[in-house]
């Protein structure tokens, strides 16, 4: 009776969560849509694709919390194997920042902001879905492996944003073209240097992305201990 009470509030608290994330997501398209609105021209409507392609591994994080990893091992498997190729959709939005120009039909704060909301968006997005795939995993893996293994995580994200940023490849290029996407990493493995790009932007998102988790992390643990004592 108590697991079954503890699971209801954990999943009203999620609930709940994805309910703000929803409203959160409805005000930045609002905002998007007044700028169409008041510019009459699509401008930055590229940033609500890239919204909603940050859902994706939200969405597929909250399946994965529903299973039962023991009985059905290659589900989990494959369902986090594509929830590690949509990651890198979230703090991509981050680097939208490089189309940020003067256009005519909103002033430059505004467009600021724009970005900067639907970015932030995007990360919350990535930062939930870390942590529910974190706390799904903490009974089966040591904590060691895994913080070792979000490290990992992040340095590929920030990869796949190179991949995304630089050279134009998407997610679903991993299905679709899969042999471009071999062919480029295996040239970026073999000679970082040639491509300095991918070696800064792969260290530095990766440390962004460790760095913001872990305080995540810490500000939402307490909360979780004392829901655990209780």
């Amino acid at each position: 009776m108590d697991t079954l009470l503890k699971t209801i509030k954990i999943m009203t608290r999620q609930t709940k969560i994805t309910t703000v994330l929803a409203v959160f997501t409805a005000f930045c398209m609002g905002m998007e849509g007044m700028r169409m609105y008041r510019s009459e021209s699509p401008s930055y409507i590229f940033l609500i694709w890239n919204l909603f392609l940050a859902w994706i591994p939200y969405l597929l994080s909250l399946q994965f919390m529903k299973l039962d990893i023991r009985e059905s091992r290659v589900g989990a498997a494959l369902l986090l194997l594509l929830w590690i190729l949509f990651l890198p959709n979230g703090p991509y939005i981050i680097t939208d920042l490089i189309h940020l120009r003067p256009r005519a039909g909103a002033p430059m704060w505004y467009d600021v902001l724009l970005i900067s909301t639907i970015a932030w968006n995007g990360l919350l997005l990535t930062l939930l879905s870390v942590g529910n795939i974190h706390r799904r995993l903490q009974a089966h893996v040591s904590p060691m492996k895994l913080w070792a293994a979000l490290f990992l995580l992040f340095l590929s994200a920030g990869y796949g944003i190179y991949l995304g940023r630089f050279l134009r490849l998407n997610s679903w290029d991993a299905f679709l073209n899969p042999w471009a996407l071999m062919r480029y990493s295996m040239m970026d493995i073999l000679h970082p240097l040639h491509h300095p790009e991918s070696v800064a932007l792969t260290a530095i998102v990766g440390c962004l992305l460790s760095l913001s988790y872990a305080v995540f992390y810490l500000i939402t643990y307490p909360s979780k201990l004392q829901h655990e004592t209780n």
